[in-house]
């Protein structure tokens, strides 16, 4: 990726409490600093990991051959903030994420096709468009998209988006979320700007049925035509999917029809390759995540995406025509080796995401490449011990990208 226009964030160190300089551009954090909303995030993340240890319990005393779904949303109102979501559970409870029998609540093109899931290996995956999206779309899955939501805010230091567009959303503009998930991010820039208009879309319907009024859900595939009239959006928005686009040169070209002249597109996404600024990982260190992300993007390439596809976003929106292409950089630790309390937390995060992910993460990728689900179980022994190794000062780099369609 060209590194014009680009702001890097500070190095990670694991024992220095400044955190030292990376380029001219960059900022010195001082470890141990923290605004208000930071703590509100630290807060945020200890309730989450709480919630989740017992959704986690819960599902592991139920049985696991449910047949029932997730939800859908179209829905009106919901208080929501960073705290944690329940998931709830494929059988209903206490849980946002149950469905609502009277279908009347939901568009007509909701049909049971849609709301129904695949299931392979122990694993559950969209059905609307089987395969397009490489992994499942259970609660554990669920669980991760949350994780990562909350991981990206600590390190982005609560930003929900870097292209300039916070003056349009307060005056009412119209946002669209590409591969929303859960919606977290839709429901919370929602909340935060009440007169925009948001709508996100997602191949699987694991919304929450309840949402702010500004705020709608729809089951479609983005890399589809667009039924939207063109010029219509201020903000396109895409995060943490970058790696299953298909064809990202003609989504780019469908994302500049659709945006108002001068609209924003930003896409962002984690770089999934393992790197480190000092001596404990080096190109000859025996490091099997390295080699588990390797394989990953290979069988990605299989399946038809790349797995590694931010890095070439910058290059790729520039050629397609937008303007004041800009890309941001944050590194995100694995684990909890760095000295700042922020990242530290971050890692906690990522290093929770991956674990939990191993076995959905790795299924279809690697049967594409010919392996035994045996093979893939006795690979990941050693990526697991990897992960949790807290010798590998090892990180992960955030890169978010954004750019404006010309105003003629």
């Amino acid at each position: 990726m060209s590194s014009e226009n680009s702001t890097i964030t500070p190095e990670l160190v694991p024992h220095s409490p400044v955190l030292s300089v990376a380029g001219s551009s960059s900022t010195i954090i001082t470890a141990g600093t923290t605004t208000p909303r930071e703590e509100d995030l630290y807060r945020a993340a200890a309730a989450m990991s709480s919630d989740r240890q017992r959704a986690m319990q819960s599902a592991s005393s139920s049985s696991t051959a449910t047949t029932a779904v997730s939800s859908v949303a179209t829905g009106h109102t919901v208080e929501t903030d960073l705290t944690a979501r329940d998931s709830g559970s494929s059988g209903g409870g206490s849980g946002t994420f149950a469905f609502d029998s009277d279908m009347s609540k939901y568009p007509p093109s909701m049909t049971s096709s849609v709301r129904a899931h695949v299931y392979e290996g122990g694993l559950r995956y969209h059905a609307f468009r089987d395969g397009q999206y490489a992994f499942p779309n259970d609660e554990i899955e669920q669980s991760r998209d949350d994780m990562k939501h909350t991981m990206t805010l600590m390190v982005t230091r609560g930003e929900y988006f870097y292209a300039p567009v916070g003056k349009a959303l307060e005056a009412g503009g119209v946002v669209l979320d590409l591969g929303t998930g859960t919606g977290i991010w839709a429901i919370e820039l929602g909340d935060k700007y009440p007169k925009a208009h948001i709508t996100g879309i997602d191949l699987s319907p694991i919304q929450p049925n309840f949402v702010p009024e500004n705020v709608h859900f729809f089951v479609d595939d983005f890399e589809e035509e667009w039924v939207d009239p063109e010029n219509k959006y201020d903000f396109i928005h895409c995060r943490h999917t970058a790696h299953s686009i298909k064809n990202s040169k003609l989504l780019l070209q469908r994302v500049l029809r659709h945006l108002k002249p001068g609209g924003f597109f930003e896409i962002a996404d984690l770089y999934f390759v393992p790197q480190c600024d000092d001596e404990t990982m080096t190109p000859d260190t025996p490091y099997a995540l390295r080699d588990f992300m390797n394989y990953i993007n290979a069988g990605m390439r299989v399946l038809g995406s790349d797995l590694r596809g931010i890095i070439s976003a910058t290059d790729e929106m520039k050629a397609a025509g937008f303007e004041n292409v800009e890309t941001i950089q944050h590194k995100i630790p694995i684990g909890l080796w760095p000295r700042d309390k922020r990242l530290r937390l971050a890692g906690l995060f990522l290093r929770t995401a991956m674990m939990d992910g191993l076995r959905g993460i790795s299924r279809r990728p690697l049967l594409a490449l010919g392996w035994t689900q045996l093979q893939i179980e006795m690979f990941l022994v050693d990526v697991r011990k990897a992960i949790m190794d807290a010798k590998f000062h090892t990180y992960l780099t955030y890169y978010a990208v954004h750019g404006r369609k010309p105003l003629s």
